[in-house]
Protein backbone atom coordinates (compact mmCIF):
# COMPACT_ATOMS: atom_id res chain seq x y z
CA UNK A 1 0.00 0.00 0.00
CA UNK A 2 1.49 3.33 -0.52
CA UNK A 3 1.01 4.92 2.42
CA UNK A 4 -0.47 9.05 2.95
CA UNK A 5 1.47 11.49 4.92
CA UNK A 6 0.65 11.64 8.67
CA UNK A 7 -0.27 15.53 7.99
CA UNK A 8 -2.26 13.97 4.67
CA UNK A 9 -3.79 11.45 6.89
CA UNK A 10 -5.10 14.06 9.48
CA UNK A 11 -6.16 17.05 6.33
CA UNK A 12 -9.01 15.33 6.02
CA UNK A 13 -10.59 16.69 8.98
CA UNK A 14 -9.49 19.93 9.00
CA UNK A 15 -11.55 22.82 7.98
CA UNK A 16 -11.49 24.78 4.32
CA UNK A 17 -8.89 27.55 4.51
CA UNK A 18 -9.91 31.03 4.88
CA UNK A 19 -11.21 32.14 0.88
CA UNK A 20 -11.93 28.21 0.08
CA UNK A 21 -15.06 28.12 -0.88
CA UNK A 22 -17.84 25.92 1.09
CA UNK A 23 -18.42 22.31 0.23
CA UNK A 24 -21.63 22.26 -1.22
CA UNK A 25 -24.43 20.24 -0.66
CA UNK A 26 -24.56 16.91 -2.28
CA UNK A 27 -26.31 16.41 -5.47
CA UNK A 28 -30.43 15.91 -4.76
CA UNK A 29 -33.34 13.69 -6.33
CA UNK A 30 -32.29 10.48 -8.26
CA UNK A 31 -28.38 10.80 -7.58
CA UNK A 32 -29.16 11.65 -3.96
CA UNK A 33 -28.04 7.95 -2.86
CA UNK A 34 -25.37 7.38 -5.00
CA UNK A 35 -22.15 8.67 -2.65
CA UNK A 36 -19.32 7.63 -4.84
CA UNK A 37 -18.48 7.70 -8.31
CA UNK A 38 -15.68 6.23 -10.63
CA UNK A 39 -15.28 6.35 -14.33
CA UNK A 40 -12.40 5.18 -15.63
CA UNK A 41 -10.33 5.98 -13.04
CA UNK A 42 -6.59 5.71 -13.58
CA UNK A 43 -3.57 6.86 -11.59
CA UNK A 44 0.22 6.77 -12.31
CA UNK A 45 2.46 7.63 -9.41
CA UNK A 46 5.48 10.09 -9.55
CA UNK A 47 8.30 8.43 -11.44
CA UNK A 48 6.44 5.48 -12.72
CA UNK A 49 5.24 4.78 -16.55
CA UNK A 50 2.12 2.64 -16.12
CA UNK A 51 -1.36 3.42 -14.43
CA UNK A 52 -2.06 1.10 -11.91
CA UNK A 53 -5.05 0.80 -11.39
CA UNK A 54 -5.53 1.47 -15.16
CA UNK A 55 -9.27 1.74 -15.82
CA UNK A 56 -11.76 1.49 -13.04
CA UNK A 57 -15.26 2.26 -13.37
CA UNK A 58 -18.16 1.89 -10.70
CA UNK A 59 -20.96 3.20 -8.16
CA UNK A 60 -21.06 3.15 -4.63
CA UNK A 61 -24.36 4.07 -2.71
CA UNK A 62 -25.95 3.99 0.73
CA UNK A 63 -26.38 0.43 1.62
CA UNK A 64 -23.72 -0.83 -0.62
CA UNK A 65 -21.53 -2.75 1.11
CA UNK A 66 -18.42 -3.35 -1.44
CA UNK A 67 -15.52 -5.76 -1.47
CA UNK A 68 -12.58 -4.70 -3.25
CA UNK A 69 -10.87 -7.02 -4.51
CA UNK A 70 -7.54 -7.65 -6.90
CA UNK A 71 -4.47 -9.12 -6.95
CA UNK A 72 -1.18 -7.22 -5.20
CA UNK A 73 -0.09 -4.71 -7.47
CA UNK A 74 -3.72 -3.87 -9.06
CA UNK A 75 -3.95 -0.28 -7.74
CA UNK A 76 -6.51 -1.28 -4.64
CA UNK A 77 -5.08 0.70 -2.01
CA UNK A 78 -3.93 3.35 -4.35
CA UNK A 79 -8.15 3.69 -5.45
CA UNK A 80 -8.40 4.13 -2.03
CA UNK A 81 -6.51 7.29 -2.06
CA UNK A 82 -8.21 8.38 -4.53
CA UNK A 83 -12.03 8.45 -3.24
CA UNK A 84 -10.98 10.87 -0.92
CA UNK A 85 -8.84 13.20 -2.47
CA UNK A 86 -5.37 12.30 -0.93
CA UNK A 87 -4.65 11.57 -4.59
CA UNK A 88 -4.31 13.92 -5.92
CA UNK A 89 -3.98 16.82 -3.71
CA UNK A 90 -1.43 14.89 -1.15
CA UNK A 91 0.15 11.97 -2.76
CA UNK A 92 2.20 13.15 -6.09
CA UNK A 93 0.08 11.05 -8.64
CA UNK A 94 -1.44 11.84 -12.03
CA UNK A 95 -5.22 10.59 -12.10
CA UNK A 96 -7.51 10.39 -15.15
CA UNK A 97 -11.15 9.80 -15.64
CA UNK A 98 -13.01 11.39 -12.73
CA UNK A 99 -13.92 10.44 -9.67
CA UNK A 100 -16.66 11.95 -7.61
CA UNK A 101 -17.90 12.15 -3.66
CA UNK A 102 -21.62 13.45 -3.45
CA UNK A 103 -21.47 14.97 -7.02
CA UNK A 104 -18.18 16.41 -6.12
CA UNK A 105 -15.13 16.40 -8.48
CA UNK A 106 -12.48 15.16 -6.20
CA UNK A 107 -9.75 16.39 -8.48
CA UNK A 108 -11.04 20.03 -7.68
CA UNK A 109 -12.66 19.76 -4.30
CA UNK A 110 -10.07 19.94 -1.42
CA UNK A 111 -9.70 17.37 1.01
CA UNK A 112 -11.16 19.10 3.49
CA UNK A 113 -13.99 19.45 1.63
CA UNK A 114 -14.65 15.62 0.68
CA UNK A 115 -14.39 14.74 4.55
CA UNK A 116 -17.30 15.48 5.31
CA UNK A 117 -18.73 13.27 2.90
CA UNK A 118 -16.16 10.02 2.98
CA UNK A 119 -14.02 8.97 5.68
CA UNK A 120 -11.15 7.25 5.21
CA UNK A 121 -9.25 4.52 7.83
CA UNK A 122 -5.83 2.72 6.87
CA UNK A 123 -4.29 -0.46 8.15
CA UNK A 124 -2.24 0.80 10.98
CA UNK A 125 -4.49 3.33 13.13
CA UNK A 126 -1.50 4.54 15.09
CA UNK A 127 -0.79 6.85 12.17
CA UNK A 128 -4.46 8.30 12.36
CA UNK A 129 -4.36 8.88 16.28
CA UNK A 130 -3.11 12.09 17.78
CA UNK A 131 -4.58 12.68 21.43
CA UNK A 132 -4.36 11.60 24.63
CA UNK A 133 -7.90 10.13 25.11
CA UNK A 134 -10.43 8.06 22.77
CA UNK A 135 -12.96 10.95 23.23
CA UNK A 136 -10.52 13.48 22.21
CA UNK A 137 -9.47 11.65 19.83
CA UNK A 138 -13.30 11.41 18.26
CA UNK A 139 -14.03 14.97 18.70
CA UNK A 140 -10.92 16.45 16.59
CA UNK A 141 -12.29 15.97 13.11
CA UNK A 142 -15.60 17.69 14.39
CA UNK A 143 -14.01 20.30 16.48
CA UNK A 144 -11.78 21.26 13.10
CA UNK A 145 -14.59 21.68 11.40
CA UNK A 146 -15.51 24.42 13.49
CA UNK A 147 -18.89 22.90 14.63
CA UNK A 148 -20.64 24.12 17.90
CA UNK A 149 -19.27 22.35 21.36
CA UNK A 150 -22.47 21.00 21.63
CA UNK A 151 -22.54 18.92 18.69
CA UNK A 152 -18.96 17.97 18.33
CA UNK A 153 -19.46 16.17 21.90
CA UNK A 154 -22.84 14.71 20.37
CA UNK A 155 -21.29 13.45 17.67
CA UNK A 156 -18.29 11.77 19.26
CA UNK A 157 -20.76 10.03 21.98
CA UNK A 158 -22.76 8.53 18.90
CA UNK A 159 -19.45 7.76 16.64
CA UNK A 160 -17.98 5.91 20.06
CA UNK A 161 -20.97 4.19 21.04
CA UNK A 162 -21.76 2.72 17.64
CA UNK A 163 -17.92 1.06 17.95
CA UNK A 164 -18.63 0.13 21.88
CA UNK A 165 -15.82 2.05 23.14
CA UNK A 166 -18.70 4.94 25.13
CA UNK A 167 -17.43 3.55 28.40
CA UNK A 168 -13.59 3.95 27.75
CA UNK A 169 -14.11 7.58 26.48
CA UNK A 170 -11.42 8.45 29.05
CA UNK A 171 -8.47 6.41 28.24
CA UNK A 172 -5.69 6.75 26.38
CA UNK A 173 -5.68 5.15 22.80
CA UNK A 174 -2.31 3.38 23.93
CA UNK A 175 -4.10 1.35 26.37
CA UNK A 176 -6.37 0.15 23.68
CA UNK A 177 -5.90 -2.97 22.18
CA UNK A 178 -5.49 -3.26 17.89
CA UNK A 179 -8.82 -4.05 17.24
CA UNK A 180 -9.87 -1.48 19.74
CA UNK A 181 -7.44 1.18 17.89
CA UNK A 182 -8.80 0.45 14.71
CA UNK A 183 -12.43 0.67 16.07
CA UNK A 184 -11.44 3.87 17.26
CA UNK A 185 -10.19 5.02 13.44
CA UNK A 186 -13.07 3.78 12.63
CA UNK A 187 -15.23 6.35 15.47
CA UNK A 188 -13.09 8.99 14.25
CA UNK A 189 -14.61 8.72 10.47
CA UNK A 190 -17.86 8.44 11.39
CA UNK A 191 -17.85 11.69 13.96
CA UNK A 192 -16.94 13.77 10.89
CA UNK A 193 -20.61 12.70 9.68
CA UNK A 194 -19.51 11.23 6.30
CA UNK A 195 -21.96 8.53 4.75
CA UNK A 196 -19.29 6.91 2.58
CA UNK A 197 -16.63 4.78 4.46
CA UNK A 198 -13.70 3.55 2.92
CA UNK A 199 -11.21 0.89 4.64
CA UNK A 200 -8.15 -0.38 3.37
CA UNK A 201 -7.23 -3.63 5.15
CA UNK A 202 -8.42 -2.60 8.37
CA UNK A 203 -7.69 -6.16 9.75
CA UNK A 204 -4.42 -6.57 8.23
CA UNK A 205 -2.03 -6.01 11.39
CA UNK A 206 -4.53 -7.79 13.59
CA UNK A 207 -4.96 -11.01 15.95
CA UNK A 208 -7.89 -12.98 15.61
CA UNK A 209 -9.70 -11.07 18.46
CA UNK A 210 -8.93 -8.08 16.83
CA UNK A 211 -10.36 -8.91 13.68
CA UNK A 212 -13.76 -9.82 15.31
CA UNK A 213 -13.82 -6.60 17.41
CA UNK A 214 -13.85 -4.75 13.98
CA UNK A 215 -16.14 -7.02 11.87
CA UNK A 216 -18.56 -6.46 15.17
CA UNK A 217 -18.17 -2.65 14.68
CA UNK A 218 -18.71 -2.99 10.95
CA UNK A 219 -21.71 -5.34 11.26
CA UNK A 220 -23.68 -2.80 13.32
CA UNK A 221 -23.13 0.13 10.75
CA UNK A 222 -23.94 -2.13 7.46
CA UNK A 223 -27.27 -3.33 9.20
CA UNK A 224 -28.23 0.09 10.00
CA UNK A 225 -28.63 0.82 5.98
CA UNK A 226 -27.35 4.64 6.05
CA UNK A 227 -23.94 4.30 4.82
CA UNK A 228 -22.22 2.87 1.77
CA UNK A 229 -19.09 1.00 2.60
CA UNK A 230 -15.99 0.28 0.79
CA UNK A 231 -13.68 -2.38 1.82
CA UNK A 232 -10.44 -3.18 0.76
CA UNK A 233 -9.61 -7.39 2.43
CA UNK A 234 -7.47 -10.31 1.79
CA UNK A 235 -8.90 -12.17 4.39
CA UNK A 236 -12.46 -12.87 2.70
CA UNK A 237 -13.56 -15.55 5.51
CA UNK A 238 -14.19 -12.51 7.40
CA UNK A 239 -15.40 -10.20 5.05
CA UNK A 240 -17.47 -12.54 2.59
CA UNK A 241 -20.90 -12.48 5.18
CA UNK A 242 -20.24 -8.71 5.79
CA UNK A 243 -20.55 -7.47 2.46
CA UNK A 244 -23.03 -7.29 -0.48
CA UNK A 245 -21.48 -6.68 -3.16
CA UNK A 246 -18.11 -7.50 -4.73
CA UNK A 247 -15.49 -5.90 -7.58
CA UNK A 248 -13.17 -7.56 -8.39
CA UNK A 249 -9.48 -5.65 -10.19
CA UNK A 250 -7.37 -7.88 -12.50
CA UNK A 251 -3.71 -7.34 -12.36
CA UNK A 252 -3.30 -4.40 -14.51
CA UNK A 253 -6.17 -2.77 -12.28
CA UNK A 254 -9.15 -3.32 -14.78
CA UNK A 255 -12.86 -4.21 -13.25
CA UNK A 256 -12.90 -7.38 -14.37
CA UNK A 257 -16.57 -8.28 -12.37
CA UNK A 258 -18.94 -6.63 -10.33
CA UNK A 259 -21.72 -7.80 -8.98
CA UNK A 260 -23.59 -10.05 -5.96
CA UNK A 261 -21.38 -11.49 -3.33
CA UNK A 262 -22.22 -14.85 -3.62
CA UNK A 263 -22.36 -15.11 -7.45
CA UNK A 264 -18.97 -13.35 -7.58
CA UNK A 265 -17.16 -15.71 -5.16
CA UNK A 266 -18.69 -18.88 -6.26
CA UNK A 267 -17.74 -17.98 -9.76
CA UNK A 268 -14.08 -17.41 -8.70
CA UNK A 269 -14.38 -20.28 -6.66
CA UNK A 270 -15.01 -22.39 -9.65
CA UNK A 271 -12.01 -21.18 -11.52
Amino acid sequence: MTAPPDSAARSASVAPAPGETATPKPTHGREHARLLQLREVGITHEGEDAATPASVSFEVSRGDVVLLLGPSGSGKSTLSLAMNGLIPHAVPAALTGRVEVAGMDAATHSVAQLSTQVGIVFQDPDAQLVTGTLLDEVAFGPENLRLPAAEVLARAESALRRVGLWERRSENPDRLSGGGRQRLAIACALAMGSPLLVLDEPTANLDPRGIDDVYAALDELAASGDKGIVLIEHNLDAAAPFVNRVVVLDAAGVVIADGAVDEILRGRAAE
